[in-house]
């Protein structure tokens, strides 16, 4: 039994080595009332990269921000929605940040007291208290399987209107190409 001790103690530490399991995100954008723009989406990983996005959704360099974990900008269609699959996330907090781009210059417009003048929203639906969402608010777990969340677009001063219980699930459905593809509903 000695002989096979080091054999035993080499298989537990490669099966520790291993990445843990990864995961599907999909994302659906419900509640798009013009098929104007496109929507861009970011997904975060840690509160300083979910405020630094914050901070630079009024600029041009959403998109190009080195630290968020993924992003996509999909057209703004007919149907009025919207959606994304992002592959292979390893299990930890994710939060959303989206915006409809309704006039297409690269950033959410707002107006002088820097409300949101696009159409915008959050992972879980959240909504912060004269201001965006706390990281916290806007995450959720990815535990290494596969989720799938709507999230409604906010359009300023028409919250309640717009606003539903964000939808989850464990299983999504069957997979679309993860490079920004609409999802079909």
């Amino acid at each position: 039994m000695t002989r096979w001790a080091p054999l035993a103690i080499a298989v537990g530490l490669l099966l520790l080595a291993l990445p843990a399991a990864a995961g599907e995100l999909r994302i659906t954008v419900d509640g798009m009332r013009s098929p104007s723009g496109v929507i861009l989406i970011g997904l975060y990983d840690s509160e300083a990269s979910f405020d630094r996005a914050i901070e630079l959704s009024d600029k041009e360099g959403f998109l190009n921000d080195p630290a968020r974990v993924a992003g996509a900008a999909l057209r703004a269609n007919i149907a009025m929605t919207g959606g994304v699959v992002f592959e292979n996330l390893v299990p930890g907090r994710y939060a959303i940040i989206l915006f409809q781009d309704e006039n297409g210059n690269g950033r959410l417009d707002k107006n002088f007291w820097g409300v949101p003048t696009e159409p915008y929203g959050f992972g879980n639906d959240a909504g912060g208290f004269l201001g965006p969402p706390t990281f916290d608010e806007a995450a959720m777990s990815l535990d290494g399987g596969n989720k799938a969340v709507v999230i409604n677009l906010v359009y300023h001063g028409d919250r309640s209107e717009t606003a539903r219980a964000p939808t989850t699930s464990g299983d999504a459905p069957a997979k679309n190409a993860g490079d920004g593809a609409q999802i079909p509903r």
